[in-house]
């Protein structure tokens, strides 16, 4: 039956049920929990869902109520589950003029407002009437209007796979999840095999909070048990497991599924530790997916939902509300989540050094500082560990490239440190595990493993002991482990104290890069100690005589170009579809030279490869492929490096140019460009500070 018969037949049983059913007798309000100034009254049957947003509610403002000293106003609450509503429920809802024709017809939705001193909560199923009421406790109905709030869902069904969790406290994720309007649980989807307790043994559980189980079937297919239904989804959208999206198979049909990777183990390389995905990148890719049909679901890949705790607010809060993020503007959800969970004054001081923190991690993820990929697996090395290189950060490049990427995040720390003073005692735990951890252990895990290099670059094995800056270097990257191994006790004792049984690996698979730094030779602590005093170098940006430009900083562009917030390493990437064109002029000083183009590592729409043009004072355009729709070198350095780079020799006189960038397809984000009179340089981050929110 499609949506307008649905429609029309609701629509008749409502009239029906104005004329002929009698008026409604209220029974005698529950007050939420003792001593509350709250109280409600719900139909005589609803689902269980319903009882466990209640319990939910009454723990929230009860907690409220505690801390803060003041009780919420004095409220009767009204609240209805349409689809299992008798006669008299829905004349009570008609006398009352509750505009349910609104919701009727769409799973999840509900409404509500005030009617008099009284606030009607009305859902168009259990888990429709359900968020009803957890969006009420959210704001304890502050201005809450006659007209009221009606909420629909953009995706249907929305929700996380859960991969490799050992010990999983399923009561307590159903509680998150339900919180964030999540309706979707599946394990096993990257190993394509759910295990064996997953549909059966939970499935009582699951149902008491309105989850639908779901397991994989085929390789772009989910099945889901909902209640006692079951159906199938097809899945349109995936990403290339870096957060990259691109059609599943073919050209999807509408309503279809997408998956989006917020963790992954395999190669060219895991990340499993931290959940450092751009937000930006995810608003993006998931509206792109979402334009093209991917409206009947949405599912998050994750291995630990409080790692990755932001970044599924995000993701979760737009496949309720499509509108919720706008990707012009990530910064103001992240603003958002910040002060829902810590105080405005603290989200004020942390979006932007945040910013940055995602800005750092784009340009390398902590898990990729070892800068190898992972082989194929064997008897003999079952996680295909690639161990340690060099890292492409060049101390000699445009003024100390590493030390000042190391000055980068040591900046953030200190902002981070100096934000925890805006943080309420009773949220210290809280704001460690969601801020702290993840900021400085990324921080830690640069120094580790940048200072190791320099140490092994300083130093001969005949003079490393006696070659002091040798060892300066190698004592801060010992520190940087060990500062991470405190670090990661702290994390999980805050878990335990707030009574939670995920625990912290802090280092997935045993890789290497997860391990003591690698050095010339084993210090001893008297020497630990000796050359352990050190101050940053301010490493200043020195720029050689290049010509360094953001994407975002054009002199023209078409009119469906659109600059993206906090996305690419310049934090301003543009995007383009097929026939938008960016134009840059500048004036040279030099002959010759290469140009250098940043983009941002985006899949073609069509599944082929993703292209742009590039053509120089209104000369022959040249073609250059961004990816090429493979699992190429060419794809897995661009998802490893978060920013695809190809070079051009060019052959320019001194005096004023143009640059014109033009995408050859939908989906092309050109991130940052720079012409270069070094055709043979050796760097790894463009020398140009970002525009930060």
């Amino acid at each position: 039956m499609s949506v307008e018969h649905a429609m029309k037949n609701h629509h008749i049983f409502y009239i029906l049920f104005l004329l002929l059913a009698p008026i409604s007798v209220k029974a005698r309000p529950e007050v939420l929990y003792p001593g509350s100034d709250i109280s409600y009254t719900a139909q005589k049957n609803y689902a269980p869902v319903v009882d466990k947003a209640l319990q939910l509610m009454a723990a929230d403002l009860k907690k409220t109520a505690t801390e803060s000293r003041r009780r919420a106003p004095k409220t009767e609450l009204l609240i209805f589950q349409l689809d299992i509503a008798n006669n008299k429920d829905m004349k009570t809802l008609g006398e009352m003029r509750a505009p349910i024709l609104d919701i009727i017809a769409r799973k999840d939705a509900f409404w509500l407002g005030r009617r008099g001193d009284r606030t009607v909560i009305v859902g168009s199923n259990g888990r429709g009437t359900a968020y009803g009421i957890l969006r009420f406790a959210a704001t304890a109905g502050k201005g809450l209007s006659e007209k009221g709030e009606t909420q629909l869902p953009s995706v249907e069904y929305r929700g996380i796979s859960l991969e490799g969790q050992r010990l999983t406290d399923y009561r307590r994720l159903f509680e998150q999840m339900l919180r964030h309007r999540a309706n979707l649980l599946c394990e096993g989807w990257d190993s394509g095999e759910a295990p064996a307790h997953f549909a059966h043994g939970l499935r009582a559980l699951a149902d008491t909070f309105g989850i639908a189980l779901a397991t994989p079937h085929g390789a772009h297919t989910l099945h889901l048990q909902e209640q006692k239904k079951s159906l199938s989804v097809d899945i349109g959208w995936a990403d290339d497991n870096y957060g990259y999206i691109a059609p599943a198979d073919g050209n999807p049909d509408k309503n279809c599924g997408a998956v989006y990777h917020l963790a992954y183990a395999g190669r060219p390389h895991s990340y499993l530790w931290l959940c450092t995905t751009q937000p930006a990148l995810i608003a993006n890719e998931m509206t792109t997916a979402y334009r093209r049909g991917a409206d009947r679901m949405w599912m998050a890949v994750v291995y630990n939902p409080d790692v990755a705790a932001y970044q599924l607010s995000l993701f979760l809060d737009m496949a309720w509300n499509i509108k919720a993020v706008n990707p012009t503007d990530v910064s103001g959800h992240l603003y958002g989540w910040l002060a829902a969970n810590f105080s405005r004054r603290a989200a004020d001081a942390l979006v932007k050094p945040l910013a940055q923190y995602f800005r750092l991690t784009t340009i390398r993820r902590p898990e990729m500082m070892d800068f190898t990929q992972q082989k194929a697996s064997s008897r003999h090395n079952r996680n295909g560990d690639g161990g340690v290189a060099n890292t492409e950060f060049n101390a000699e490049e445009f003024g100390n490239e590493l030390e000042r990427y190391l000055n980068r995040y040591d900046e953030v720390c200190q902002q981070v440190l100096s934000a925890r003073q805006l943080v309420a005692d009773r949220d210290s735990d809280k704001f460690f595990i969601l801020v702290e951890y993840p900021v400085y252990a990324s921080a830690q895990m640069a120094v580790k493993m940048l200072e190791a290099q320099e140490s092994r670059l300083i130093a001969r094995p005949e003079s490393f002991h006696h070659d002091s800056e040798a060892l300066e270097s190698a004592v801060r990257s010992i520190r940087a482990y060990r500062k991470i191994q405190k670090l990661t006790s702290r994390y999980n004792n805050a878990q335990a104290r707030l009574r939670r049984n995920t625990i912290m690996d802090a280092a997935p698979q045993g890789l290497t890069v997860f391990g003591k730094p690698q050095l010339t030779d084993t210090l001893s602590e008297a020497e630990i100690r000796l050359y352990d005093d050190y101050a940053h170098s301010d490493a200043q940006l020195v720029n050689d005589n290049c010509i360094i430009s953001h994407a975002a900083a054009y002199a023209a562009a078409s009119s469906g170009a659109t600059t993206i917030d906090m996305l690419g390493r310049s934090m301003r990437a543009v995007e383009l579809s097929r026939g938008d064109s960016l134009t840059y002029r500048f004036v040279s000083d030099t002959t010759g030279g290469t140009l250098r183009l940043g983009f941002v590592p985006t899949q073609a729409l069509d599944g082929g490869m993703s292209q742009a043009s590039v053509s120089i004072d209104g000369g022959a355009p040249r073609t250059v492929i961004i990816t090429d729709g493979s699992r190429s070198d060419r794809w897995a350095d661009g998802v490893m490096r978060g920013q695809a780079r190809i070079s051009l020799p060019i052959a320019l006189n001194a005096g004023s140019h143009t640059l014109v960038v033009k995408a050859l397809n939908d989906h092309v984000v050109f991130d940052e460009w720079m012409i270069d009179n070094d055709a043979d340089r050796q760097f790894y981050v463009f020398p140009i500070e970002p525009k930060l929110p």
